[in-house]
């Protein structure tokens, strides 16, 4: 607009150097209103210098701040490139070495816990041997004891005493040889053999013998307790330090599993964050050699426009120093007393019809261009008409591209919205899924845990049972051996009685046939016989001996069953705690993952929010910029058209073309 009122007040200049007014009292010379309108432009072009110059320093400011920041955004994030670059390998590194270091403890905590089982095993092994012995001992030693009370009493030692004195000795002299060859030495066996009639004499030499047996016996006793409990502590030892070092295993398996879930979620984010920088890069070079064409034409266009205006300026100086000359004043004010030659055409001159025409165009540009209007320099005026008329019609097309320019960037921005939105709509509905997905995993692996904690009070109760089980077997044992042993040394003095009966029965039948040959004698006693029920007794304590065997092998088998379904009872819960470990695991991976992508997820949605925000701004500056020439295109085309069909009828009068 400000070169169009340039235009304009040049053509009055021209204008009014010719110009001729019927009125003679006018206020104002022609003249001085040429030099007013000259005064005005010079300062009209002094005061757009200024404000080119502050839009230049702004520019320049901003050229300046903009570039040093982005020319050391991009240094930082060259930097950061590089950094990235370096730490992802590293934390690829990091990872393998932890995977080798978390299956080097897995492997340790393996042989640990097997090491474990197999001294719970041997230790129960031990312990079942040690409280047989442990009964065994006890039963000699009260056998011991009842011996040794009976000779303090003067009492002699009944063949069944004998004879489980003599039991005791074999047993225990295959335990204790060294013990027992002092004892073969004194005729221990020899004395025990000895009959109940001529054992008396010998009474005190096997008082010593039995109570030094019985004293080994009790020292035999105490050491093996001693070394039971020492055994017991030994593996309480040794169960607590493995049990201490599997639990710092496991600390450190799930120490270093957490580390490699973190190692493994930074060098995804380096990844990700790697790829950001890269692109920030490439935005940042992109901002800064765009800023640096940009500011450059800045310098370019105010040199430009300041070299115009500078010219503009001088040109306008020398219009005024020629119209305030004193000649050229002397010169104009004779020039101004004719008067225009008039027209035959409706009693208007041609300079009154082109008056009326550019008065009805309705520009105030063109209004003023009448007022200053002469009808002496027509030919200049003609020029500056097709200048004007040139313009208008470049205006013509500035706007019709600029109404292109509008319905494509509408067009564009209505699509990007809808892009954006429908990207905002996936990215909820992902969002959605993804916390679906981490409540589903976080119920999974409170499912898992809680079955992990009832196996183990599956196992733990398991090995209770187990060890009563044991117990209750050792116990079984321990009775049906001794009931075996009670009832084979009843069994085994009724067989010996019943042989010696039927021995004398033998060497009776011998003397009466000798005695045949004498003198008859008197009637005898009646032959003697085998009691009826001895034979019965004897059965049946054979029976209860084969069933009380029967009910051992039955409770020994029970026991090989109960632990071989103990021990894979416990295989089975161990791999079914490893396999739900491994579960949670994998799980808690597959949740910080997750999580993680929930988080980018989140800052997606923010960043396309905040595109859909830019969106609409640009969209409100669009409307704000595009709506007005939109709805009134037509209207100011035609009025511009209205103009320029003036202008040309203008110029056709002044040529002496008729109205």
């Amino acid at each position: 607009m400000a070169a169009t009122l340039r235009v304009a007040c040049a053509l009055a200049l021209f204008l009014g150097a010719s110009a001729l007014y019927s009125d003679a009292s006018a206020e104002e010379k022609p003249v001085a209103k040429v030099i007013n309108l000259l005064k005005e432009m010079k300062d009209t072009l002094e005061k757009e210098g200024e404000e080119d110059q502050k839009v230049y320093d702004t520019m320049a400011c901003w050229c300046e701040t903009n570039e040093q920041a982005k020319t050391k955004a991009v240094a930082d994030g060259i930097h950061t490139d590089k950094k990235l670059t370096s730490l992802i390998p590293e934390l690829a590194a990091k990872q393998a070495t932890l995977k080798v270091e978390i299956e080097q403890l897995q492997k340790e905590t393996k042989a640990n816990e097997e090491a474990l089982s197999e001294a719970t095993e041997i230790r129960a092994k031990e312990l079942s041997e040690f409280r047989q012995e442990e009964t065994t001992a006890v039963q000699s030693i009260t056998g011991l004891k009842n011996a040794v009370l009976a000779i303090s009493k003067n009492h002699a030692l009944t063949q069944e005493a004998m004879l489980q004195v003599k039991q005791m000795i074999e047993r225990h002299s295959k335990r204790y040889p060294q013990e027992f060859s002092a004892l073969r030495g004194r005729r221990v066996e020899s004395l025990l053999q000895m009959d109940q009639s001529t054992s008396q004499p010998q009474s005190g030499e096997i008082f010593g013998i039995l109570k030094g047996m019985k004293e080994s016996f009790e020292a035999n006793l105490v050491n093996s307790q001693q070394e039971e409990k020492a055994d017991v502590q030994s593996y309480q030892e040794l169960k607590s330090a493995k049990e201490s070092e599997i639990s710092a295993a496991m600390t450190q398996i799930e120490n270093k599993v957490k580390e490699n879930a973190d190692a493994g979620e930074k060098r995804e984010n380096s990844k990700e964050e790697l790829e950001d920088t890269r692109a920030q890069v490439k935005a940042d070079q992109a901002f800064l050699l765009d800023l640096q064409q940009r500011c450059g034409s800045m310098d370019k266009q105010f040199a430009d426009r300041s070299k115009v205006r500078n010219e503009e300026t001088n040109a306008v100086n020398e219009a005024l120093k020629i119209l305030t000359d004193d000649d050229a004043q002397d010169l104009m004010r004779k020039s101004t007393g004719f008067l225009q030659v008039k027209s035959s055409t409706n009693g208007m001159t041609k300079r009154q019809q082109a008056l009326s025409l550019l008065r009805k165009s309705g520009n105030p540009e063109l209004a003023m261009l009448a007022i200053t209007l002469k009808d002496d320099v027509f030919a200049k005026i003609k020029v500056t008409i097709d200048d004007l008329v040139a313009n208008l019609k470049k205006e013509q097309a500035d706007e019709v591209a600029q109404r292109d320019q509008c319905i494509d960037d509408l067009n564009t921005n209505e699509k990007e919205m809808a892009g954006a939105l429908s990207e905002k709509k996936d990215k909820e509905t992902e969002l959605e899924d993804l916390n679906l997905t981490i409540e589903r995993l976080k119920d999974e692996i409170a499912a898992a845990t809680a079955e992990i904690a009832d196996t183990k009070k599956e196992m733990l109760k398991a090995s209770e049972n187990r060890e009563l089980e044991n117990k209750d077997f050792q116990t079984t044992v321990t009775e049906q051996r001794a009931t075996q042993q009670i009832l084979q040394k009843a069994l085994k003095k009724l067989q010996a009685f019943y042989d010696a009966k039927a021995a004398a029965m033998l060497q009776m039948q011998a003397t009466t046939v000798i005695r045949r040959a004498g003198q008859a004698p008197p009637p005898g006693f009646a032959p003697m016989k085998k009691s009826e029920g001895a034979g019965g007794v004897m059965g049946m304590i054979e029976n209860i001996i084969a069933e009380s065997e029967q009910a051992e092998a039955e409770a020994t088998a029970g026991e090989k069953e109960a632990q071989a379904a103990y021990e894979t009872f416990m295989k089975d819960s161990k791999e079914a705690i490893s396999k739900l470990e491994k579960s949670i695991n994998d799980k808690t991976r597959a949740m910080e993952k997750a999580d993680a992508d929930r988080i980018h997820g989140e800052a997606d949605l923010k960043s396309i929010k905040e595109d859909i925000s830019s969106l609409e701004a640009f969209a409100t500056q669009l409307h704000s910029n595009c709506d007005f020439l939109l709805k009134n295109y037509e209207v100011r085309q035609s009025a511009r058209t209205g103009e320029m069909e003036a202008l040309a009828q203008a110029k056709a009068l002044m040529s002496g073309a008729d109205a």
